[in-house]
C-alpha cells in the first residue's frame, strides 16, 4: 500500500510552520497496511503511530530529509487526511475548524452570543501545546525522537 505524505517545516525561532511543497510516497508492508486501516479514522492515533514508528522516522531521515539532523517537521497530510488545521489555525478560520477544536479540547460555548474571538483565543492556547506534541525532531538516534 502506498501513501502520499506532505510535511510542514517548523521554525523554532519564529514559532511558525512552512509547507514543504513536495509530495512523498511511503510504502507500507501488509502488516502496516492493516494497522493503517484500523487507525485511519482516528486521525491523531494515526499521526502518533507514524510519529512513533522507527521505520517511518528512518524513511524520513534517509529519503525525505537526508542530512537534516536537528530539523523539526510535522506531518501535513497523509493521503486525504489533513493536519494543516493544527499549524495554520487563525481566529478567522472556518466554523468547521472551530467545531473540531472545540470538541477536541473540550471548549464549551455557553451561548450563541459568546464572542468568536474569545473561543478562537482559547483554541490557540490549546494548540500551542498540541503543536509541540506533533513536531518530529530529526535526531541521530530514533530513540530520542520528540
Amino acid at each position: 500500500m502506498e501513501l502520499k505524505f506532505e510535511f510542514v517545516i517548523y521554525d523554532e525561532e519564529l514559532d511558525s510552520f512552512e509547507l514543504d511543497d513536495n509530495i512523498y510516497t511511503f510504502v507500507l508492508d501488509e502488516e502496516q497496511a492493516k494497522t493503517f486501516e484500523i487507525l485511519k479514522d482516528g486521525e491523531l492515533y494515526l499521526y502518533n503511530w507514524f510519529k512513533d514508528s522507527s521505520y517511518f522516522l528512518d524513511w524520513i531521515k534517509e529519503e525525505v530529509y537526508p542530512d537534516s539532523t536537528g530539523k523539526k517537521i510535522a506531518i501535513a497530510t497523509i493521503d486525504d487526511i489533513l493536519y494543516l488545521k493544527f499549524y495554520f489555525f487563525k481566529v478567522t478560520s472556518a466554523d468547521t475548524f472551530y467545531d473540531y477544536f472545540q470538541e477536541l479540547f473540550g471548549i464549551l460555548s455557553e451561548s450563541d452570543w459568546q464572542d468568536r474571538e474569545e473561543v478562537g483565543e482559547q483554541i490557540l492556547e490549546q494548540l500551542a501545546v498540541k503543536r509541540q506534541e506533533l513536531i518530529i525532531e530529526l535526531k541521530e538516534d530514533e530513540d530520542e525522537q520528540v
